[in-house]
């Protein structure tokens, strides 16, 4: 009829409108098609309708975007652009780390006016004492090379030549920069050790109590100017390192000093353990006094001559790493040398000593 055709047609309009509202409201919101239950329970989505399918937007494939061409001058200042800033990240790098000065270009000493050794002022105490330590060492070096022993004067003379010399360093090393003045004051204890070894073993068997006085007090000092000296060298050492200062070349003779002074604290501690140590070493080895004499008369003469380079060096006279590598070999490795050298041709031990045990141990 006519009114059943007029209702057939309104719900054909609106069905693709409904639709059409339905399909839009599940793209913008995202809504849930309805679900029925299966016989477990379980909800089951169900898929739209094909009519509502045919309502759905669908995806479009997309078109691939296509990628403009680079010219050949463009990856060139590409490249370019990627190179300098890796080598700017690596020039970066290398400035972190410390830089090494092996020539000492970064201690000013070109900045030192060069003077001539005539023009340095001998005529005073310490010229004296150093022409007095020259010609008693040109004596000492003659005697040890001739295979002759120290006699009890010649032990005297060096005491009249170095006390002085101990009091007057002392004395003016405050007119020095801190830098030199941590170096001479060591070496003022250094010496006075040197000194009260040289005695102690003069007298070991006439006045042994009086031996082993002076040897502990010389220690004692010893001590001190050992922990002033390497606590302010190391730290030192470790500030130039991070100013880009750092000069490694000094490491050999810093090493090779402190394993030199070393000797003497486990010599004492040798002692200290085992009273009867000491008397067998000399029982063994009979030039053993006689070596160490020696040794502690070499000490007492690079001493003096190392602190002779330093004042040469602030004056103007023999500098930069000349006056260094002199002040390295000629006054520690050298003298070593000699000292081992002599302990061939006499009955002592160089070394070996310190592996021997007395009758605490027997």
């Amino acid at each position: 009829s006519r009114s059943q055709r007029h209702q057939h047609g309104s719900r054909a309009w609106r069905r693709p409108l409904i639709a059409s509202l339905l399909a839009g409201s599940m793209a913008t919101g995202f809504v849930k098609a309805p679900a029925s239950q299966t016989p477990e329970g379980r909800q089951v989505r169900q898929a739209p309708s094909a009519q509502l399918r045919g309502h759905m937007p669908t995806a479009t494939a997309a078109t691939p975007r296509r990628k403009p061409a680079v010219s050949k001058s463009e990856v060139a200042a590409l490249t370019a652009l990627a190179f300098a800033a890796g080598s700017s990240r690596r020039q970066g790098a290398l400035k972190a780390v410390p830089e090494v000065d092996w020539t000492g270009s970064a201690t000013g000493w070109s900045g030192i006016r060069q003077k001539s050794i005539l023009d340095v002022e001998w005529r005073n105490i310490h010229g004296v004492m150093t022409v007095s330590s020259i010609i008693l060492f040109a004596a000492q070096i003659s005697r040890i090379l001739a295979h002759q022993a120290p006699t009890e004067l010649e032990v005297w003379l060096t005491a009249i030549v170095y006390i002085p010399w101990i009091f007057f360093c002392w004395r003016d090393t405050e007119q020095l920069e801190n830098h030199y003045a941590v170096t001479f004051y060591a070496s003022c204890g250094w010496a006075f050790m040197s000194l009260s070894s040289l005695f102690s073993v003069l007298y070991q068997e006439k006045y042994p109590d009086f031996a082993l006085g002076i040897l502990l007090f010389g220690n004692f000092v010893f001590a001190l100017a050992c922990l002033y000296f390497y606590g302010y060298h190391w730290t030192r050492m470790w500030r130039h390192f991070m100013q880009n200062r750092f000069r490694p070349l000094w490491i050999p003779g810093l090493l090779g000093l402190m394993c030199l002074h070393l000797l003497t604290p486990l010599d004492l501690l040798k002692r200290l353990d085992d009273p009867g140590w000491w008397k067998t070493v000399c029982s063994v080895y009979n030039d053993e006094w006689w070596w160490v004499a020696d040794v502690r008369i070499i000490e007492l003469f690079v001493t003096a001559a190392a602190l002779l380079l330093i004042i040469l060096h602030i004056q103007g006279v023999f500098t930069g790493m000349k006056n260094a590598a002199v002040v390295v070999i000629g006054t520690i490795f050298a003298p070593l040398g000699l000292m081992v050298l002599e302990s061939t041709w006499l009955r002592a031990s160089a070394w070996q000593h310190y592996l021997m045990v007395g009758p605490k141990y027997w």
